[in-house]
C-alpha cells in the first residue's frame, strides 16, 4: 500500500516536527515511526479533530506512560496537522 506508506511517513514527519517527547528527534528521522503506525492504524475511526487528538494522546500514553506525555492539550496542534495531512491524502485519492 504505497498510499499508506506515504501517509505513514507524513504522520511521522508531523510527530518529528513537534517532538512531543522532547527527545531531540531531529537527529533520528524515524524516531516516531512506530507511534505514526499506531495512529495510522486507528485513523479511519476518526470523525473529528477532537477524536484524533484523543487517539494521538492515547497512543503517546501507551508508548511512554501517563507520567511522561504531559497534558492532552499539548497534542491538539499535532492532531490538527495530522488531520490536514490525512484529509489531503483522502482528497488526492478521490481525484485519482
Amino acid at each position: 500500500m504505497k498510499k499508506n506508506r506515504a501517509l505513514h511517513l507524513d504522520i511521522s514527519a508531523v510527530l518529528l516536527k513537534y517532538d512531543p517527547m522532547k527527545i531531540g528527534a531531529a537527529i533520528e528521522v524515524d524516531e516516531y515511526d512506530l507511534e505514526a503506525a499506531t495512529i495510522l492504524s486507528r485513523i479511519k475511526e476518526v470523525h473529528t479533530k477532537e477524536e484524533l487528538t484523543d487517539i494521538v494522546f492515547e497512543e503517546f500514553e501507551s508508548w511512554y506512560g501517563k507520567d511522561e506525555v504531559g497534558d492532552r492539550k499539548a497534542y491538539e496542534k499535532i492532531a490538527s496537522e495530522i488531520w490536514e495531512v490525512w484529509h489531503a491524502y483522502n482528497d488526492k485519492a478521490k481525484s485519482a
